[in-house]
């Protein structure tokens, strides 16, 4: 994995940087990655703007920084879950799916407000102009056990057509989550939307990997 601060940090600057990090893991939960600027972060963190640059050369390695800081307990807690779901030897689409959303599920925000911030962070990455890259960089691996898993429970479904339908899972797994944060805006709903869409879009994807015709067939026709 790569290493995403840019400079060695002195004990004294330690608290500095994990408040930068803090303010850019909240400013990205609440509005996304475009929206806060140097001063927003700095304000946030009751630091000096300069600082910013001064431990993480830019404002984008510090926002990777912060999805790296907390990304090793999202991946082993994936992995958990895929774990579970492939214990009995016969783990179908919803049940690898389903094992993509526990963490997500399990949010407790009274409990554990970094964590929940966090996941509402990992939720904006598809929007962020280097999200794909991140993405990759920071849950790679992990995706692509998750992908194996599919394809095993898809017999005959070409790889890309699995990898395709798991990419279209997370897109629209992160636009309930950004709903369950709070963070989509105003008090609008999706119509239809209801607390227990998780499940009801777990069933809506299974159905649709199973029943997808193959890309190849559907250029024929």
């Amino acid at each position: 994995m790569d290493i995403v601060a840019a400079r060695p940090v002195a004990p004294r600057g330690v608290a500095t940087r994990e408040a930068l990090l803090d303010a850019a893991e909240t400013l990205i939960a609440d509005y996304g990655f475009h929206a806060p600027s140097h001063r927003m972060i700095a304000g946030e963190a009751g630091a000096h703007a300069a600082l910013v640059n001064y431990h993480f050369s830019s404002k984008e390695l510090l926002f990777e920084a912060a999805i790296e800081r907390r990304a090793a307990r999202l991946n082993a807690a994936w992995q958990a879950a895929l774990a579970e779901a492939r214990a009995n030897g016969n783990a179908g689409v919803e049940d690898i799916l389903e094992a993509w959303w526990t963490p997500f599920d399990e949010i407790v925000p009274d409990a554990d407000e970094p964590w929940t911030r966090y996941l509402c962070v990992v939720a904006r990455l598809a929007s962020a102009t280097d999200g794909e890259t991140w993405h990759r960089r920071h849950f790679g691996a992990i995706d692509r056990a998750f992908e194996t898993a599919l394809a095993a429970s898809l017999p005959g479904k070409s790889r890309d057509d699995v990898e395709a339908g798991f990419r279209y899972a997370r897109s629209l797994f992160a636009e309930i989550l950004l709903h369950r944060c709070g963070k989509i805006g105003g008090t609008c709903r999706p119509a239809g939307f209801r607390e227990g869409d998780a499940p009801r879009l777990i069933r809506f994807l299974g159905a649709g990997m199973r029943g997808a015709r193959d890309a190849a067939t559907i250029d024929r026709v």
